[in-house]
């Protein structure tokens, strides 16, 4: 069956055309940044990489060329359920023949599209890139419809090196050619230059054509908004709401808990709300976002599952409750507010102590290659099945199921709900440990990055353009450092004392500069001398656990600086610790060090900063020195009030699984505390 031809279009296959058709059909009379590149490319058949901001207009640069074609569909791929909803019901409200097949739409209402496509009377077919999947359905659409445009809407989801990775999105290549070739066109709000590459790559691009529009957004006020428990932020998102008047809101939080406890407080606190999250009735989740559509509800407390593919244009306030695993997915997620260009404001409420839940995550997703070789080994000594919880005591929690997962992944393990086991017998050599490090660094670099943006003291307009389009980026002039704002909206970093340690130390860093013909930034950034004024490093290890401070700028400079923060303090003169020699193939000795510098009484970030590894890491260290009887007080890590709530909500008998355990306490209850404390119970 061959696709009946379309309604000629009324307008011209040109940028002229183009214009009219933007102006009639959706009212604006104008392209915005990079709208008319991309469309004069599309027009031209060639295939097309674009990647615009948040608000950006990216789905009119596959629409409007979608009504200028005279013949075939255009085929849109998207994950998102709500923006096909919404784009769908936006075309048909201006005349444009638009329908969607995702896994809402029966088997009955796809047949009627399809056989619409047929027809002709359908220029815009949104499918989930899953359905691509389904048995025949390919085939099906090939047959009753010739393709000319197959567009790729959030196309980071192809990338392992982006923050959203689907794997149905590593078909689509190979859905193309089974389409017949049609011209490619993928879009993105949120794309590093390697994530970029891997996009052209993983979709087969041909000599595409790329197109990057500006990704500031000056309309945004940015600030960070410094916090020191659960509780405090809780407090100034309710004093940051008290203003909103009849506006709009999101709170983006990191945990369906966290989502729960943060509305129910806001609650008290007497801001109507609503929470919104992936665990929640689909009808309820529906109802939320129409009535937050509507305006008949301003504010929302959610996951990062809300927002996907919601065209809200007036949303003026943005709220992070937790640190997000990126930039990409900060900007992504902030970027929901202003979408009209009018003024908003978006702020992210940091502790030091979220770093950890995003670790956290990163176990769960980004397996430490040495747990998926303890695993490998654990199936290995078994016969058969084993359920997945006789695994756990291997390691820690959070990794085993990644690493299973990973192993499946590979195809040497299977696993039935909670069974598994080898798919292949002295395989240990195919685990590809190069690649499982090279995409968890990836992660923690990401995270460091994210890290770096909330304790920065610089303008953090120019972090975010500078992280997507490194160039000679100018202070906004708006953002919180830049503007120095109102007390409710940037809190300062220092008090008066490490304040006047910063200025002994910059006049320190003036001398050193002068001395040696280098600007003073060369020597130590602001950023570092303030952590040093604020952090008050005792010696070399604590010194090196500063940000910015390297091994050869502690060589040339570090002893005049720590020299300046030890008289500050008034302390006995400088005493170097022996740096530590490491062996990564000896446990003993990876422990030993750990150990070593547990006794000099630094902290877990410390200590993984200092020996360049995830603060889950050495938490893990820490859990087996307490095992083994090397650590009698974990007071530092674990208080007597929180051992105490851990021991109730435990009861008696061996910890084992942290999963309930976790649940059961309130969210301000690390998992690294979990770990420690699970060591010490279980030796009484």
């Amino acid at each position: 069956m061959t696709q009946a031809a379309l309604q000629p279009s009324r307008w011209q296959l040109s940028l002229d055309g183009a214009r009219s058709a933007l102006a009639e059909v959706f009212g604006y009379h104008s392209f915005r940044e990079g709208q008319q590149e991309v469309i004069a490319s599309v027009l031209a058949g060639a295939d097309t990489l674009a990647v615009m901001p948040t608000g950006g207009g990216k789905s009119l640069c596959y629409q409007v060329p979608a009504l200028l074609f005279d013949s075939g569909v255009t085929v849109v791929v998207s994950p998102l359920l709500a923006l096909m909803k919404d784009q769908v019901d936006a075309l048909r409200a201006a005349g444009v023949a638009a329908a969607a097949i995702n896994s809402t739409v029966s088997k009955d209402e796809q047949a009627a599209t399809l056989d619409g496509v047929a027809r002709g009377d359908i220029r815009l077919l949104y499918v989930a890139p899953e359905r691509f999947g389904a048995y025949g359905f390919t085939e099906g659409l090939r047959q009753r419809a010739s393709v000319s445009v197959l567009a790729i809407d959030e196309a980071h989801c192809v990338s392992q090196w982006g923050h959203d990775f689907r794997p149905s999105y590593r078909d689509l290549a190979r859905v193309r050619e089974r389409l017949g070739n049609p011209p490619m066109v993928a879009l993105t709000a949120t794309a590093d230059p390697l994530v970029r590459d891997d996009i052209i790559s993983q979709l087969g691009l041909r000599s595409p054509a790329v197109h990057v529009a500006g990704f500031d957004r000056p309309n945004l006020h940015l600030a960070v908004v410094r916090a020191g428990s659960l509780k405090q932020k809780a407090e100034l998102i309710a004093e940051q709401l008290r203003g909103l008047g009849d506006q709009s809101a999101i709170i983006y939080c990191g945990t369906r808990k966290r989502v729960e406890n943060l509305s129910e407080s806001l609650h008290r606190a007497g801001i109507r709300n609503a929470r919104y999250h992936a665990g929640m009735d689909a009808d309820d989740r529906r109802r939320i976002q129409e009535a937050f559509q509507r305006d008949s509800l301003r504010v929302i407390v959610a996951t990062n599952a809300f927002g996907l593919g919601i065209d809200k244009p007036d949303v003026r306030l943005v709220l992070h409750h937790d640190l997000p695993e990126s930039l990409e997915a900060y900007y992504q997620e902030a970027g929901r507010a202003g979408r009209d260009g009018l003024p908003a404001t978006c702020v992210l409420f940091y502790s030091a102590r979220d770093r950890s839940l995003r670790e956290f995550f990163i176990d769960l997703s980004h397996p430490d290659p040495d747990t998926v070789v303890d695993v490998y080994r654990a199936l290995e000594r078994t016969n058969g099945a084993v359920h997945i919880r006789e695994l756990m005591s291997t390691d820690d929690e959070p990794g085993i199921n990644a690493a299973v997962a990973a192993l499946v992944e590979s195809g040497l393990a299977e696993r039935r709900g909670y069974n598994v086991k080898l798919a292949r017998q002295g395989a240990e050599s195919e685990i590809d440990l190069a690649g499982l490090e090279a995409h968890r660094a990836h992660a923690l670099k990401k995270l460091d990055q994210m890290q770096a943006y909330a304790e920065s003291m610089s303008c953090l307009r120019v972090r975010i353009l500078q992280y997507f389009e490194p160039g000679d980026w100018e202070p906004c002039g708006n953002c919180g450092p830049c503007a120095a704002g109102p007390q409710e909206q940037l809190q300062q970093a220092a008090d008066a004392e490490s304040e006047d340690l910063f200025q002994k130390l910059r006049e320190l860093r003036r001398t050193i500069a002068d001395e040696a013909g280098v600007p003073p930034y060369v020597v130590f950034s602001d950023a570092t001398l303030r952590e040093m004024a604020a952090q008050r490093p005792r010696n070399r290890v604590e010194m090196l656990a500063v940000s910015g401070v390297g091994q050869v700028k502690w060589e040339r400079y570090g002893m005049q600086f720590l020299s300046i923060v030890r008289e500050a303090a008034g302390a006995e003169p400088v005493r170097e610790a022996p740096a530590p020699v490491a062996n990564r193939d000896s446990p003993a000795s990876t422990l030993d060090q750990t150990l070593a510098f547990v006794r000099q009484g630094m902290s877990i970030a410390m200590i993984g900063k200092a020996r360049g590894l995830a603060t889950s890491t050495i938490a893990g260290h820490i859990e087996t020195l307490v095992t083994r009887g090397a650590i009698d007080d974990i007071t530092p890590w674990v208080d007597t009030a929180t051992l105490r709530r851990i021991q109730q909500a435990a009861g008696e008998g061996r910890i084992s699984a942290l999963g309930p355990l976790r649940e059961a306490l309130a969210e301000d209850v690390g998992f690294e505390e979990l770990r420690i404390a699970r060591a010490w119970l279980n030796r009484r």
